[in-house]
């Protein structure tokens, strides 16, 4: 059994610039922290530090539910996404070490 990553700010954000497909999780991730009222609504409507900050949650709601749908993000739009999935480099870096510690239980027959 491989020891587990452990994901910090450098790392994440080292993992968004190189890779277009972690941008795209990255939106996903932050979309599930969205509360039900809020995906519902397509914006950001609670104050939780969780999801999509107030400014974001409209257009980036709506992009991830369009990445749901199988949308891919044309590459001249990369950029500006990219840009704003670092600044949620705290809540991406609970989600990733969340998952490697899930990886760990399952490989243990824990889950």
């Amino acid at each position: 059994m491989n020891p587990p990553r452990v994901w910090n700010k450098q790392s994440i954000q080292e993992l968004l610039e190189r890779s277009d497909y972690a941008v795209e999780r990255a939106v996903l991730a932050i979309y599930a922290r969205q509360t039900q009222e809020e995906k519902g609504e397509g914006g950001t409507i609670c104050r939780n530090s969780m999801g999509f900050s107030g400014s974001d949650g409209e257009w980036m709601s709506h992009l991830a539910r369009d990445i749901e749908g199988g949308y891919k993000i044309p590459f001249h739009s990369l950029w500006r996404i990219r840009k704003h999935m670092k600044r949620y480099w705290r809540q991406l870096v609970e989600v990733a070490n969340e998952n490697e510690a899930r990886k760990i239980q399952e490989e243990r027959g824990e889950l």
